[in-house]
């Protein structure tokens, strides 16, 4: 596994791909002044606390996590994170897409559920989690892992699920999900505010302002993310970074590298070596 570089050298984190369950990415990190952008995910995100207090935003408020909680973020909801306290934020973080969730639990899918708090104080999950996460970072992908991740998924959403549908893609209006089916069909070129726009049927300021208030980001925010998501997977296929940074739309490398990092947390070349 690599250790990225970042601005500051006080900055690190690790990031393991996992074979159970069809496969999920965990990582560990240690920050103090790394700071992430705005962006979502696709998958369940859960970090688990265990030195400093995470700030993290949410949809429209922050939130606030210290050592012994959960933060948790739903795919798709837009969300930031921080160190706010301590002298440095060490957490363990667990990417379950659905694919993962539906193999733990065949017999009781979880679509269309998420979890309510964004922040979650439970010593019984928190234990179950944090095991797992060590265990897995330390390449235990084993049985007893597998077992323990699956109760304490289980217990999360029994005791903190939802069926209401966070803030996110499903819930926008149609011309905010034409602008986004249009930017994901092309992300890889290069795409305009007016193109966008024109998609969508609405002029600008009212594009961003429902970008804004629905997805909690600019129209370029979330094309930005649509690239960054997308290069991801090309890494675990091994491409060439120059190329792929072409490839999802960027002018070059270095652009590409440094949005990565913001949304990641990782450098491109770093994020390689530890899920391939």
């Amino acid at each position: 596994m690599a250790t990225p570089q970042f601005e500051s050298p006080l900055d690190r984190a690790t990031f393991r791909k996992t074979g159970m369950f069809g496969g999920f990415d965990v990582m560990s990190a240690r920050f103090v002044h790394h700071s992430f952008a705005p962006h979502t995910h696709d998958e369940l995100m859960i970090g688990v606390i265990h030195a400093g207090v995470k700030a993290f935003r949410r949809g429209r408020a922050t939130q606030f996590a210290a050592p012994g909680n959960l933060s948790v973020v739903n795919p798709g909801e837009m969300h930031t994170g921080e160190r706010e306290q301590g002298t440095e934020l060490v957490y363990g973080a667990l990417y379950l897409p659905h694919a993962s969730l539906a193999a733990m639990f065949p017999d009781q899918p979880l679509s269309g559920s998420a979890i309510r708090q964004p922040v979650i104080e439970d010593p019984e999950i928190w234990q179950g989690l944090a095991c797992t996460h060590h265990a897995m970072m330390a390449g235990g992908d084993d049985g007893a892992a597998g077992e323990a991740l699956t109760w304490a998924i289980a217990l999360l959403f029994h005791r903190y699920g939802t069926n209401t549908v966070p803030q996110s893609e499903a819930g926008c209006p149609a011309a905010i999900k034409s602008a986004i089916q249009f930017m994901q069909a092309r992300a890889g070129d290069p795409i305009s505010l007016e193109e966008v726009s024109k998609t969508a049927g609405i002029g600008l300021f009212h594009l961003i302002r429902l970008f804004r208030k629905h997805l909690g980001m600019t129209p370029h925010a979330y094309l930005t993310q649509i690239r960054i998501s997308r290069s991801q997977q090309l890494l675990k296929l091994g491409a060439p970074i120059a190329q792929i940074a072409l490839d999802v739309g960027f002018a070059d490398q270095a652009h590409f590298t440094k949005r990565f990092k913001q949304l990641t947390g990782t450098s491109p070349a770093h994020y390689a070596k530890s899920v391939q």
